[in-house]
């Protein structure tokens, strides 16, 4: 129970610090910020005014994914330095894992609700889409995609900032084939969410992408402490 506490505390610690951090150094939020922002409207230049549901939904998730590797993909970079020996000493590595997550979870939170508004805003609602659609389906689609994707990502940073001299560019080579499946979940459910497909044929999705996104994350939690200390 000590230690379940101690842990706890842990990550709400860890959890505060990123975001004081990140408050801190403001530059690197609105980065993130207006990365996806200018995307989205990149993406709205280069479109004809008519974008099909495929197009709507294959942008977004091209956009979701560089964004989520911008604002997640250096999440370890501080534990390269001398952080990193005092962190060991003091902090309980499932802690810190879970206080990264934490962190992380918030972040693609925001994330999401940027981009699909950005998207929105600028491209509207796709064409050729005679009803509504189901726009909670997508959105619960967009976060539990990004979510998924995070936990990936934050789990393949840790493993690559345990590597001399690893780099961003490492992380990328290893996240981007276990993000491949779920990119296809994440991009078959919300083209069915705009659709008119019955939501007997969508409900498998969000599982999927809920199991993988906490399959993951217990993973990193079993596995981290054991590479932390190396």
């Amino acid at each position: 129970m000590a230690a379940t506490q101690h842990t706890l505390r842990t990550a709400a610690t860890i959890a505060r610090m990123e975001w004081r951090l990140e408050w801190r150094q403001g530059h690197q939020l609105a980065a993130v910020g207006l990365f996806a922002v200018a995307s989205v409207y990149v993406a709205f230049q280069a479109s004809d005014q008519r974008t099909s549901a495929s197009a709507w939904t294959a942008m977004l998730w091209l956009v979701h994914l560089f964004s989520g590797f911008t604002a997640i993909g250096r999440l370890f970079d501080r534990e390269r330095s001398q952080v990193r020996r005092y962190l060991q000493w003091t902090a309980a590595p499932l802690g810190l894992m879970l206080g990264k997550l934490f962190h992380a979870v918030i972040t693609t939170t925001a994330l999401t609700g940027i981009v699909l508004g950005a998207f929105v805003l600028f491209l509207g609602w796709p064409v050729g889409i005679e009803s509504p659609g189901k726009p909670g389906l997508l959105i619960l689609g967009a976060w539990l995609g990004g979510l998924s994707m995070t936990t990936t990502l934050v789990f393949v940073s840790a493993v690559a900032s345990q590597v001399r001299g690893g780099s961003g560019a490492l992380g990328a080579v290893l996240g981007l084939p276990l993000l491949i499946p779920q990119l296809i979940l994440a991009t078959r459910l919300s083209r069915g969410a705009l659709g008119d497909e019955p939501w007997t044929m969508l409900v498998e999705y969000p599982l999927f992408l809920g199991a993988l996104g906490a399959g993951t994350a217990t993973i990193a939690c079993i596995l981290f402490p054991y590479i932390w200390r190396e």
